[in-house]
């Protein structure tokens, strides 16, 4: 009889424990930037196992060296004001790759690489410098996520995210969460809609999960997504925690974080390293100078597109001074679907 009065007492005891209040200074090696600022590239790779696979999306199976970053989000996270801005950059995003890529102007695309190519060429590393020099920031840390990686991370937050419903679509396990995350062809707006179907995806785990942020439930949480990431990540967990408590005491509220996704213009091209074309995505500059600005360094009175609604926007001239656009794009629409297909299997120049 005396269980039935202990075993509840007990569960409530320890429920009471891991949700009490664990929170503390941490100094770690991690300096933020004059404005308290840090910047968490976080990717999202395509990474494919390699050999017979046993419990997929629950444990990391072998997977391939070489990979595409299908999903490229900036968290910049800000202490001193207590706000996180989530900023994504399109899969196929043109860009000048310093030591890989000769263009001879910043609109000469046809010489130039895609941002996801450039995972698979040199890592995190090469992605993170060349991310830098086009928006003119600091890169802090990465953290990558392969499919098995996200699928054990959403499946640990899930019992914490409730009916977690992103676009209207219900998320209820492992594996759909991992199809709406990579889902692409069908949308209206193709890479541009995934951008903003993951921002929302992020955004909404930050939301249901922020409530554990400074409990020792929050803190073993931390320390076991960082564990299942492993080596895909320079984030070490002190400096995590660093993170976590310091937009805590700084009083961040979820309900304040800011999306955005690059703008440009999808156009196709045909890139001189493959000689074959495909569908990219070029860079507006001077409205991204804009957006860092308002999203990346934080000056609030700047007037920016944040793509996250289908606001009009208009191509700059400049864009197209050294790029000839092709008339035939009823033709290329026709082969798109093959040559992406084939451009998952690209192995870039190195």
């Amino acid at each position: 009889m005396w269980l039935v009065l202990v075993i509840p007492a007990l569960l409530i005891a320890i429920l009471l424990f891991l949700l009490s209040p664990k929170r503390h200074p941490v100094v770690t090696a991690l300096r933020p930037g004059p404005t308290g600022t840090i910047n968490i590239l976080i990717i999202g790779k395509d990474a494919r196992a390699i050999g017979p696979v046993e419990k997929e999306g629950y444990q990391r199976n072998k997977r391939e060296r070489s990979s595409h970053s299908d999903v490229m989000i900036i968290a910049h996270v800000n202490l001193d004001s207590g706000r996180l801005n989530l900023f994504a950059l399109p899969r196929d995003l043109l860009v000048n790759v310093t030591g890989i890529t000769k263009p001879n102007s910043a609109t000469d695309f046809n010489r130039m690489e895609k941002l996801t190519h450039i995972y698979a060429i040199g890592g995190e590393s090469l992605l993170c410098r060349t991310i830098e020099s086009l928006l003119g920031i600091t890169i802090h840390r990465s953290v990558a996520f392969d499919f098995d990686t996200f699928r054990m991370t959403f499946g640990l937050l899930r019992p914490f995210l409730r009916n977690l419903k992103v676009r209207g679509i219900a998320l209820s396990n492992r594996n759909q969460a991992l199809k709406f995350a990579r889902r692409r062809y069908r949308l209206k707006d193709d890479d541009i809609d995934r951008c903003r179907d993951n921002l929302l995806l992020v955004s909404s785990v930050i939301h249901r999960t922020w409530w554990l942020a400074d409990t020792r439930l929050g803190e073993m949480l931390i320390q076991r997504v960082l564990k299942i990431i492993g080596n895909d990540t320079d984030l070490p967990v002190e400096e995590a925690k660093q993170i976590v408590y310091g937009l805590k005491e700084s009083g961040f509220n979820p309900d304040r974080i800011r999306t955005a996704v690059l703008v440009g213009e999808g156009r196709k091209v045909t890139l001189e390293r493959y000689k074959k074309t495909f569908w990219c995505y070029l860079p507006a500059y001077a409205e991204i100078r804009k957006q860092v600005d308002c999203f990346l360094r934080d000056q609030r009175r700047v007037q920016a597109l944040d793509f996250m609604t289908r606001q009009r926007f208009r191509a700059p001239g400049y864009l197209f001074a050294d790029y000839i656009i092709s008339t035939d794009s009823s033709a290329f629409a026709k082969k798109l679907k093959g040559l992406e297909k084939l451009d998952l299997d690209l192995q870039p120049e190195p």
